[in-house]
Order: structure tokens, then C-alpha cells, then sequence
């Protein structure tokens, strides 16, 4: 366990870089500049298939959460790519090697690296969620606009549940970013195909055999959120128990390919 501390604390120290640092903060600006347009589409009395959703929820409990939800897909990709890139370039800057000299236990070592890495997400997500929603209620109440649904306790719950299936959305893509970058061992190709795999390989695969795509893991972690809102996203179509184990099934599996593959592969320097 204290090997595995260390690890944390030692990675810890790496969000000081502003190459890191600046992908959470391309998440928190994204995410609020989605909810401004959001935002000001409906207040503007825009129209349109794809609004009549978000108009009609805009008075329940559920119109901030649908509000600031709307970036959901850009805030998986940001997080896959912080969370693939971070890891590969361990092998891409030559530094793993330095690393397992001091800390051999790699199991320990991956377990505490990735564990500060899924919170670095999760924290990033957090910070956006409450700076895009801060701003969106900001403007409701400067346009004079009344929102007592969105602060209610049935609001509360709303967010609460919309935030806790996200977490466990983000915590599952953590661990597809991190097989598929201790399978690739490079940044280049770790970005690459987790994009690939997401936006490209599922969505092909969605159109040709939807029956089959729904169970695998970039769609059932997305699904799981939109159960609980589903105007932030698509909801499952197996349903939400069925989608949940699915999900924890899938990080289980991965977490497990992860650590059957890294303690068997060569390290260069």
C-alpha cells in the first residue's frame, strides 16, 4: 500500500504541467461554453426538433442538468485522451523505465498512477459541472428568468444522480484510455485509436448491428447517464439495471486486461 501512495503522490506532482492543467481547463471551457448556447438558444425562443426536449424540461427540476449536460460527448473525449495520453507517455518519453527502478511493484505502481489520474478526471468534471452551472443560473437570474425547479430538492436529486452515473461513465472511460494505452505504449497511437474506437468504430458498428453495440463498453457507459436524464444522452436501450452491470462488468474486464498485460511487457529506456 505505501508503494502504491507513493505512486499517487508522485503523479500528483505531474498536474503542475500546463499541458495536463490545460486539458482540464479545455473541459471546463467547453462544457460552459456548450451551456451558454444552451442556454441562450432557449431563452432566445429558438425552435426546432432537437430543442423541444430541452424547452419543455427548461421549468422542471431537470432543466440545469439538461443544460449543462449537452457537452457530455466532448467531456468523454477530453477525459479519454487526458487518461490515454498521461499513461502512454510513460513509455513515449522513456520515463517508465526510471520509474519501476524506483518503485518495481508495477502493479502498485499503475494502481496509484491511475488512481490520481481518475481523480484528476473526475475533478475536472466537477469543476465544470459547477462553473457551467453557476454561469447558466447567473444568466437565468440577470435576464430575470425564475429557476426555483433547478435549485429545488428535487433538482438536488436530479444533479446528484445525473453526477454519479457520470462518474461511473468517466471511471469506465479511465479504464478503456487505460488498456488501450498500455497496449499501444505510445501517445500518438494511444489518442488515435481510443478516438477511433469511440467516436468511429462503435458508431459504425451502431448502424450496422444495433443490437450488438449497445453492450459494448463506450455505449453502455454512455447510456447509463442518459437513464437518469435523458436529455443529456441516449438511454440505454437493454435498461438501466442491465446497462449498470454491464458497465461494471466492462471495468472489471479492462482493469484486469490491464494488469495481466503491463507486468509482461518489455520496458526500454
Amino acid at each position: 500500500m505505501t508503494s502504491v501512495i507513493r505512486a499517487f503522490l508522485s503523479e500528483v506532482l505531474k498536474f503542475r504541467r500546463w499541458s495536463v492543467l490545460a486539458g482540464a481547463g479545455a473541459m471546463v471551457a467547453v462544457g460552459t461554453f456548450i451551456a451558454y448556447l444552451t442556454f441562450h438558444q432557449i431563452a432566445s425562443g429558438a425552435t426546432g426538433k432537437e430543442m423541444t426536449g430541452l424547452i419543455a424540461a427548461f421549468d422542471t427540476p431537470q432543466g440545469l442538468v439538461a443544460i449543462i449536460g449537452q457537452a457530455r460527448s466532448l467531456i468523454i473525449a477530453i477525459a479519454l485522451v487526458l487518461v490515454s495520453a498521461n499513461l502512454a507517455a510513460e513509455w513515449t518519453q522513456g520515463t517508465l523505465r526510471n520509474l519501476l527502478v524506483r518503485a518495481p511493484h508495477r502493479l502498485r505502481w499503475l494502481a496509484g498512477k491511475m488512481l490520481a489520474v481518475v481523480l484528476f478526471v473526475l475533478a475536472s468534471m466537477l469543476l465544470t459541472l459547477i462553473v457551467s452551472g453557476a454561469f447558466v443560473l447567473i444568466l437565468a437570474r440577470g435576464q430575470g428568468i425564475q429557476t426555483p425547479a433547478w435549485t429545488s430538492a428535487e433538482g438536488l436529486r436530479v444533479f446528484l444522480e445525473f453526477l454519479g452515473n457520470e462518474v461511473l461513465c468517466l471511471v469506465g472511460v479511465s479504464a478503456l484510455g487505460m488498456l488501450i494505452a498500455v497496449l499501444t505504449r505510445s501517445v500518438v497511437a494511444a489518442v488515435g485509436i481510443s478516438l477511433a474506437y469511440v467516436l468511429v468504430f462503435e458508431g459504425i458498428v451502431a448502424v450496422v448491428a444495433p443490437q450488438v453495440s449497445q453492450w459494448f463498453p463506450g455505449r453502455v457507459f454512455n447510456t447509463i447517464v442518459g437513464a437518469s436524464v435523458p436529455l443529456v444522452g441516449p438511454t440505454p436501450p437493454q435498461g438501466y439495471p442491465e446497462a449498470l452491470a454491464a458497465a461494471l462488468l466492462w471495468i472489471v474486464g479492462l482493469v484486469v486486461a490491464s494488469a495481466t498485460v503491463f507486468p509482461r511487457q518489455d520496458v526500454k529506456a
